[in-house]
């Protein structure tokens, strides 16, 4: 999918797609609003869509490796313990790729809205 921002009727459009579980992947973002230089053109169409296609994987890979090591320091001994603790591991690997989307969308409408008070 490509997206086009050249106007606030472009940001409206832009900012409507933003969601936390449905976004679409971007391919390209191509960012023409006046009163900016080439330079800030690119990079802001690089943020936006890197922001766009961010998948939360890198929070949940990191809650997921504090848990893991959280887990490895208390040492489950038992059955139980190990299945409660690798439930606990999974838990916070997809409460950590949440958060990372949450994080990313807020700052993606950040951004747009940035965009259209700059415009």
């Amino acid at each position: 999918m490509h997206i086009e921002i050249a106007d606030r009727a472009d940001l409206d459009r832009a900012e409507a797609l933003v969601s936390l579980l449905r976004r679409p992947h971007l391919d390209r973002v191509t960012v023409t609003l006046p009163g900016l230089d080439a330079t800030e053109r690119e990079r802001t169409a690089a943020r936006i869509r890197r922001l766009f296609n961010d998948c939360g994987c890198d929070w949940g890979a990191l809650t997921l490796v504090a848990a893991v090591a959280g887990v490895l320091v208390v040492g489950p001994s038992g059955g139980r313990e190990i299945a409660a603790a690798v439930l606990g591991c999974l838990a916070a690997a997809v409460a950590g790729k949440l958060l990372g989307l949450s994080w990313s969308r807020r700052r993606l409408l950040l951004r747009l809205r940035a965009l259209r008070a700059a415009s």
